[in-house]
């Protein structure tokens, strides 16, 4: 008798109280049409929430609609940022397919069963491409010229318009873990690892209740982190444009026969290389003292119905 493929659906939050309860009613319709061809899990990671969100998730899962399904609550001992709650959920996460999909209620769950036909099809990765999303026009624009920069200037391949919500294989999963120990990001390892890929279009839904983690400081931070992720352009950047002012200063200076104030522009010049080779720096420091990505707060962590743990050391 062939055994059953199993998928584990990490499903992070970081005070959702007013979304998690809808959210899971709008989940139990697709678990039942799932279980008729894989055998489901729920991972649970709470983010250091603070409002009641990880007591609503308990009593959630007590009830007997997951009597059967094998459900684990992962609690980190503090926020330690999104795309860190999803690499804690893949790290103890075991399984033969894993999904990412947030509670939130933006991510369309019903195309999950569509990423799981794409996986059957033999794609390692099936992932959801956002056509629309209801947010303000400047976040969308942001959004936009952010995802076209990127794009043009990663080192790798880099998907536009994808966030996290998908699913994939375990080769995919030991990909993800081995490159995103310090700053992860999880979207550009996707393309990067060059494994087939299936994209699936789609609206995101609006949110559910609350208010957007990913919004101005937060989501400009976010960006720049990718961007540091993604590329080295700034550092050939620094490259090409010593070059060019070299060149320059000799023309004005000699063809043109133009004063150049060369110390002030050497300032200028020192001050944006400096500070370039001081942020690749710091990531390089950061990567070599080789600290835990995250730690587990034992004493909030939870399993029920037979969920078992799976570590590969990283929580500490």
């Amino acid at each position: 008798m062939i055994k059953p493929k199993t998928l584990t659906i990490i499903i992070p939050f970081f005070n959702e109280s007013g979304s998690i309860l809808i959210f899971v009613e709008q989940l139990k319709p697709i678990l039942l049409n799932l279980q008729k061809n894989v055998k489901c899990r729920l991972l649970f990671v709470n983010n250091g929430s603070t409002d009641g969100s990880l007591d609503i998730v308990k009593k959630l899962i007590q009830t007997k609609f997951f009597s059967l399904i094998p459900i684990g609550i992962l609690t980190l001992s503090r926020n330690f940022g999104y795309e860190t709650a999803l690499i804690a959920g893949l790290t103890h996460a075991s399984s033969d397919y894993y999904c990412f999909c947030d509670s939130d209620g933006e991510d369309p769950v019903e195309i999950i069963p569509r990423f799981l036909e794409s996986i059957k099809k033999g794609y390692a990765i099936s992932i959801g491409i956002r056509k629309g999303r209801f947010e303000p026009n400047s976040t969308k624009i942001f959004r936009r010229i952010a995802y076209y920069f990127l794009s043009k200037v990663s080192d790798d391949p880099f998907l536009r318009n994808a966030g996290n919500f998908s699913m994939f294989n375990q080769v995919v999963r030991l990909a993800i873990l081995s490159e995103n120990k310090h700053f992860p990001f999880i979207r550009a390892t996707f393309s990067r690892c060059g494994f087939p890929i299936h994209e699936i279009v789609h609206d995101r839904n609006k949110r559910i209740a609350g208010q957007s983690k990913f919004r101005n400081l937060n989501l400009l931070k976010f960006a720049l982190a990718g961007f540091l992720t993604t590329t080295t352009w700034p550092l050939r950047f620094v490259a090409y444009m010593s070059i060019f002012s070299i060149a320059a200063i000799i023309v004005l200076q000699s063809v043109v026969s133009q004063h150049v104030n060369l110390e002030a522009f050497l300032f200028f010049e020192f001050f944006l290389f400096s500070s370039i080779f001081s942020i690749y720096i710091a990531r390089i420091y950061k990567n070599v003292i080789n600290k835990p990505l995250f730690y587990v707060n034992w004493l909030e962590s939870e399993s029920r119905n037979g969920y078992r743990w799976k570590s590969s050391g990283l929580d500490g």
